[in-house]
């Protein structure tokens, strides 16, 4: 029978690797991380305490390192949740999971059994399909779909949050996402959290829905489907996520649950028939992360959903999205089932570009894109293997044109050096024009030459001519002063003539360093 990995997690303090499986109803095992064949430890006679992930190879789970604090001491642990199998014995929607043998504790062992939203008859119930999770701000959160109850057949999407020192789950809190105005992508399949960018968060500033967007603030990129074979990417900056989870808490402590006279919280995992109005009623102050708490987790009502409208739309699944920032602009690479990624450009028009990075496999890429710690390559995983890919191949493009049609945020043609380059690898890239963004479709032409020839031995002083219409003589006994641009363009030309026959009309062009003016088209 084969192991699908359900869940990998780093554990950076000991060098190892968290990984667990489908088989044996879901047991984990650490790895080396100098050596991933090494198994550090792996027990299978513990029983079900130490049962993990899911059997259930539909079933997906995430997960995320914390700590948890006893006796003044802070262990590694980490939290994972995962839906719910006919397969599997737990159905705790969520649990801690520690990584050490500590006290009567076993490693991998729940330390954590009183929490309301771990209980048992909520699984069948919501049918809650987890996709992702992360850490920010000293929050945990979890994102995911489910159902509203058992006889509503459509999936809405849900982000919950809580304290990462709330130990007992008690400031768990939902909130409700909604991708489009009417919720037409109702359901996520994949997301990512990275910084905006300068291009993005100028874009996201001038909605009006969200207000001012700072390019290092962090956004949720989010991928949704339709239930249907149709998806769309949405993105909910991550402060707004916070305020309006702060405002759902808030009506419930100060205001009996309600915002603008709508109410705008219920209990999704209470097993009394207790009233929105009732839980909340008699609460004063506001206690996030304290040890005041109600007796039950709260969700927001679909009144109060975060809406985003779609950047992009899609005829296919989106089966993963990752995000990274180059020149300011945040480009979103796509999974998709045939195992491609797409490459988005998330400027004021998103689009497409360039050829897609592929996976070498047909099989569908699964929900875990990675970039490597330089951001220089992007890990691709599907059903089968583990490919690494490079984000860019700007080096592939051998002239000008080539390089400016590929509209791709990550190359620019490097001028002096006459190649396609990411603007790091282009010596003196901060000099005007000596590197040409991809996406603005421009390359450098000859406007005016004179003289029109002259001998490449004769020693002549030589002239710039400049845009504001100035201009700055140098002698050859400084060549050093002499524009590096200018110099490496025009000894490019004495040398590979018939690369500018068609534009200069000359059946031979012998040059110095004669002055020019120079373009852009």
């Amino acid at each position: 029978m084969p192991n699908h990995n359900k869940l990998l997690l780093l554990h950076p303090a000991k060098n190892q690797l968290v990984v667990c499986g489908s088989l044996f109803r879901g047991l984990c095992s650490l790895r080396s991380l100098n050596d991933v064949k090494d198994e550090v430890y792996f027990n299978n006679n513990k029983g079900e305490k130490s049962y993990v992930a899911s059997a259930d190879e539909n079933v997906s789970v995430v997960g995320v390192m914390s700590y948890y604090k006893k006796d003044k001491e802070n262990l590694t642990v980490f939290l994972v949740a995962k839906g719910q199998s006919v397969f599997d014995t737990s159905m705790k929607l969520i649990s801690t999971r520690v990584l050490e043998e500590v006290g009567d504790w076993d490693v991998f062992e729940n330390i954590i059994e009183t929490a309301a939203v771990q209980s048992n008859p909520f699984s069948p119930k919501y049918a809650h399909d987890f996709r992702f999770s992360f850490k920010s701000d000293g929050y945990v959160y979890f994102l995911f779909s489910r159902k509203l109850n058992s006889h509503f057949h459509k999936n809405f999407t849900f982000i919950s949050r809580m304290c990462e020192e709330d130990h007992n789950y008690y400031s768990y809190t939902e909130l409700q996402l909604n991708c489009s105005a009417n919720n037409e992508f109702s359901k996520v399949l994949a997301a990512f959290v990275g910084p905006a960018g300068e291009a993005l968060a100028q874009s996201l500033s001038r909605s009006s829905q969200y207000g001012p967007i700072s390019a290092h603030d962090k956004v949720l990129f989010a991928t949704f489907s339709d239930e249907g074979d149709n998806s769309a990417m949405c993105m909910y900056p991550l402060k707004f996520i916070k305020e309006q989870i702060y405002k759902v808490i808030d009506a419930c402590y100060n205001h009996e649950g309600l915002i603008n006279n709508q109410l705008a919280v219920y209990s999704p995992y209470s097993n009394s028939n207790s009233k929105p109005e009732e839980l909340c009623s008699g609460k004063k102050g506001l206690e996030i992360c304290g040890a005041e708490h109600l007796p039950s987790p709260l969700a927001s009502t679909a009144e109060f959903a975060l809406m985003a409208e779609p950047s992009w739309k899609h005829e296919g699944h989106l089966t993963a999205v990752a995000v990274a920032v180059e020149m300011g602009h945040a480009v979103a690479f796509l999974g998709a089932p045939d195992g491609e990624v797409l490459k988005l450009h998330l400027s004021a028009q998103p689009e497409v570009y360039g050829q897609p990075l592929s996976g070498a496999s047909r099989h569908k890429v699964n929900k875990n894109l990675l970039f490597d710690s330089s951001l220089q390559h992007l890990y691709i995983t599907t059903e089968t293997k583990i490919t690494k890919v490079p984000v860019q191949t700007c080096h592939l493009m051998a002239d000008c044109h080539s390089c400016v049609q590929m509209k791709d945020p990550f190359c620019g043609w490097c001028v002096l050096e006459g190649r396609c380059s990411r603007k790091q690898d282009c010596s003196r890239s901060a000099e005007t024009n000596a590197w040409l963004w991809s996406p603005d479709g421009k390359c450098v032409e000859i406007a005016a030459f004179d003289p029109p020839n002259i001998s490449c031995k004769k020693t002549k002083q030589v002239g710039e001519n400049r845009s504001e219409g100035s201009e700055q003589s140098f002698s050859e006994e400084t060549p050093s002063l002499i524009s590096p641009h200018f110099l490496t363009f025009y000894q490019s030309i004495c040398f590979k003539l018939l690369l500018m026959v068609q534009q200069l009309s000359l059946l031979l062009i012998s040059v110095n360093y004669p002055s020019a003016e120079l373009g852009s088209n």
